[in-house]
């Protein structure tokens, strides 16, 4: 009969698991050094469950056992204390990182991406955000801005209806050209143009109206 045992190393045999307290001393690579206190450990990895990157002058809780002789490794599973109380630096899977210091925040990722079923707010007195590109795609937006101040190099809008109350506007351009198809209606109560050269009006039919006086005044006037 073909037996199904499975063979086992005798009873103390075994490399024993133990833990042990440590304080960080140095770094190469993957490897931090630790000076523990029972000397059971020179060197560790961090271990994944030990989401907070060890750092010099932390006191560490080691973890060694499982294997005997050069295949001996040990892993520091948590940091106990923190030399810099501060600061740290959380790291998850797949290159992310959290960086917390002096009550910042800063997330390093290759790609951050935010989901809410109803609402993201965000409140903040300053508010920076910077980028090579940007866009927005909403529905419907709605802004209050008390003072606004943009630079812009290239503009470009298109739009199927615009509507627009100012109280004041002023405007102030080197070149301006604007083409319109059919209608251009200007309402005001009253109007000033002010030409420092030339003013030239090109029309197949033209109409000046007013109810009262219309006056032209030039040193040279040819009509017709």
């Amino acid at each position: 009969m073909k037996s199904t045992r499975v063979p086992r190393a005798r009873a103390g045999h075994e490399h024993a698991v133990g833990l042990a307290y440590a304080t960080v001393t140095g770094r190469a690579g993957k490897w931090f050094f630790v000076s523990a206190a029972d000397a059971s450990a020179d060197r560790a990895l961090r271990a994944e469950s030990c989401l907070i990157e060890p750092d010099c002058g932390d006191t560490v809780l080691v973890c060694r056992g499982g294997a005997i002789g050069a295949n001996a490794a040990a892993y520091i599973v948590a940091v106990l204390a923190r030399a810099a109380a501060d600061s740290a630096r959380l790291l998850l899977p797949g290159d992310v990182a959290l960086h917390a210091a002096e009550g910042a925040l800063q997330v390093e990722a290759e790609r951050i991406e935010l989901k809410a079923a109803r609402v993201v707010s965000l409140e903040a007195p300053v508010v920076a955000m910077e980028g090579v590109r940007g866009e927005l795609n909403f529905h419907r937006v709605d802004a209050s801005v008390s003072e606004a101040h943009a630079r812009f190099g290239v503009v470009s809008a298109m739009a199927q209806q615009m509507t627009s109350t100012v109280g004041r506007l002023v405007q102030k351009a080197r070149d301006s050209f604007r083409w319109i198809e059919k209608v251009d209606e200007t309402r005001a109560g009253r109007v000033r143009m002010k030409v420092d050269e030339r003013l030239h009006v090109t029309a197949q039919h033209a109409s000046v109206l007013a109810e009262g006086h219309v006056k032209i005044d030039g040193e040279k006037i040819d009509l017709g």
